[in-house]
């Protein structure tokens, strides 16, 4: 028995079959076209290829990243590289080597790379295999993203190499209390080991080696350096100074950042603290200029008026006598004038051996000096004052000393200011000592020694100055304009010598002068 089917069942039947089939196409090409789309529209460019290496697709944003790089659908992908490496798209060289190196990537995982096109244009280009064997290539114009990252590579270097040049040290610290940079001069400032100021460092950190290190200083001295450091409020400006172990004056400064953290800049102040040392020395020396004129106006209108008194007193006393003079008194009158008039020449010398000694201009002869003679002669010159001041005279020289070849007058001079000074300041019932005697190193040494007041330790460098006296009141006991030692001094350093004081306060006082030896001259030469 043949079954008969009704053929209007069977077209439904048929019917419903297909609906869903037609439907899944349907849905295909819907979900095809807004793929299509969605690839159209994409900004990137996008070129399929599939599992025989050739192009089954791309869209339009390719074109336009790829201009001038012509494809097409069915197009290999050796063929594709080979033509675009001999257009240079790959950068110079042999195009078939060229072509050998790009068809040597492995497309069967993903790539990135960056490449320049000639047109000028930076490319990125991204490969991600296909479940079928092909793969999809992604291409972007990066070519801002490049030269703003240039642009940033270029400041950044810019940056790195001012901070690397400025006379200052720079560190830069982030919120976290983290090293974010910092330049060479910092470490060499700041005087650390190289390697230390690392980039991502913690403050705390790097505080701790340098204290392990011995940086911070010793004991008491390191905790108060650490503390100081951690407790700093770095919210704020803070200006401080350091020295460092090299002996350098270093300006510190703290100035927050808008983030939270800090820089810190290191200066070198150590010129600039010299400047400084310099200027207020040299307003010290000219503040000591002007009181040593004060000094030199108080004191030689008082030295130069008491001769002159002399001379006009007694030239006066002579003049109401003029009618009947007797000869004692025209005799005693004129010897006060004459010996006023030559201590108003030795002051007026004194004044001009300062001036030639500071301008530079002191000549000194050159005669063989007789030692002993010379020194009984100054003993001779210095007794009357001796005997008024009941102050013993003690000679100590040997007769067998070589002569001197020097300015005798000006050794002279210097010994016998050396003689008057021992005189002057030595109490009635005291001693001065005075000698000659060669020393073991065959240096000449003159020396004045006496039992006086003596001059304390810290004054013996002012007594060189010119127009000083210790004391206003020692200036009215003991009368003097202030200048014979610094006088002397100069005399016996224009011979190669020295001038020297040793004191002990109601003591006494020694004055040397040491000759050197090439200055003695053996009898008969």
């Amino acid at each position: 028995m043949t079954a008969t089917i009704a053929p209007t069942a069977v077209g439904i039947a048929a019917g419903d079959t297909l609906s869903p089939l037609a439907r899944a196409e349907d849905e295909a090409r819907r979900r095809a076209t807004l793929l299509h789309s969605i690839v159209e529209a994409f900004p990137h460019g996008v070129c399929v290829y599939g599992a025989d290496h050739r192009v089954t697709m791309f869209n339009r944003a390719y074109t336009q990243v790829m201009a001038g790089a012509p494809l097409s659908i069915g197009d290999h992908l050796a063929d594709v590289i080979r033509r675009r490496a001999a257009a240079g798209e790959y950068g110079p060289g042999d195009a078939d080597e060229i072509s050998a190196q790009q068809m040597a990537f492995d497309v069967t995982r993903p790539q990135a790379r960056k490449r320049r096109r000639p047109n000028g244009m930076t490319v990125d280009v991204r490969t991600t295999p296909l479940p079928d064997g092909g793969y999809i290539s992604v291409v972007t114009d990066i070519t801002p993203l490049t030269e703003a990252e240039a642009q940033v590579s270029r400041r950044a270097d810019e940056l790195a190499y001012m901070l690397s040049n400025i006379r200052h040290g720079v560190e830069l610290w982030g919120s976290t209390g983290r090293l974010v940079a910092s330049n060479a001069v910092a470490a060499e400032l700041l005087e650390l080991p190289p390697g230390l100021l690392t980039p991502g460092r913690t403050h705390d950190e790097i505080i701790e080696i340098m204290s392990r290190g011995g940086l911070l200083g010793d004991g008491e001295e390191a905790a108060d350096h650490i503390r100081a450091l951690r407790t700093l409020d770095r919210s704020r400006s803070v200006v401080r100074q350091s020295i460092s172990r090299a002996g350098r004056v270093l300006d510190l400064r703290s100035d927050p950042t808008p983030d939270g953290g800090w820089v810190n800049t290191i200066t070198d102040a150590t010129e600039a603290r010299a400047v400084q040392d310099e200027l207020r020395r040299a307003k010290e020396a000219a503040e000591a200029a002007n009181q040593a004129k004060s000094r030199f106006l108080a004191t030689m209108s008082h030295e130069l008026r008491t001769p002159l008194n002399a001379v006009i007193g007694f030239s006066d006393a002579l003049l109401h006598v003029a009618g009947n003079p007797t000869r004692a008194l025209v005799a005693e009158f004129a010897t006060q004038i004459h010996e006023a008039g030559h201590h108003l020449l030795g002051l007026i010398n004194s004044i001009l051996d300062v001036a030639r000694i500071e301008s530079g201009r002191f000549d000194l002869a050159s005669d063989q000096v007789n030692i002993p003679r010379m020194v009984r002669h100054c003993v001779r010159q210095s007794d009357a004052a001796a005997q008024a001041a009941e102050v013993a005279l003690i000679v100590e020289v040997p007769d067998n000393l070589p002569l001197l070849q020097a300015d005798e007058r000006r050794i002279q001079q210097a010994l016998n200011h050396l003689l008057s000074n021992a005189v002057k300041f030595t109490e009635a019932g005291g001693t001065v000592s005075v000698g000659a005697a060669l020393g073991a190193d065959g240096k000449l040494r003159l020396f004045v020694h006496d039992t006086g007041i003596g001059i304390p330790a810290e004054d013996i460098d002012r007594v060189f100055e010119p127009f000083t006296q210790l004391d206003s009141t020692l200036a009215r006991r003991f009368q003097g304009a202030g200048l014979g030692l610094y006088v002397s001094r100069a005399l016996i350093a224009g011979h190669g010598g020295e001038l020297s004081l040793r004191s002990v306060p109601g003591t006494g006082t020694t004055a040397e002068i040491c000759l050197p030896a090439e200055r003695l001259v053996a009898v008969g030469e």
